[in-house]
């Protein structure tokens, strides 16, 4: 027969191997996670920075547009 505090380690170490099992399989998931997120916010920064140079070049153009001498498109 074994011994009962042999026993007692044996269950104990089966417990910290499934609770690592279990912060392995979070820690991957939450890697997934950040690694999605930082993929999308690298393209809202593509984004942001693309719309940016438009409403400067807009902001730059020298033409001062009067909407009511211009005419419009469909003339």
């Amino acid at each position: 027969m074994s011994d009962p505090e042999t026993v007692s380690v044996e269950e104990r170490l089966v417990r910290i191997e499934s609770a690592l099992a279990h912060l392995q399989h979070d820690v991957e998931q939450l890697n997934a996670s950040l690694t999605m997120h930082f993929g999308r916010m690298k393209g809202f920064e593509v984004r942001f920075t693309r719309i940016e140079h438009e409403l400067e070049s807009m902001t730059e153009e020298g033409d001062v547009r009067d909407p009511e001498i211009e005419k419009p498109p469909h003339y």
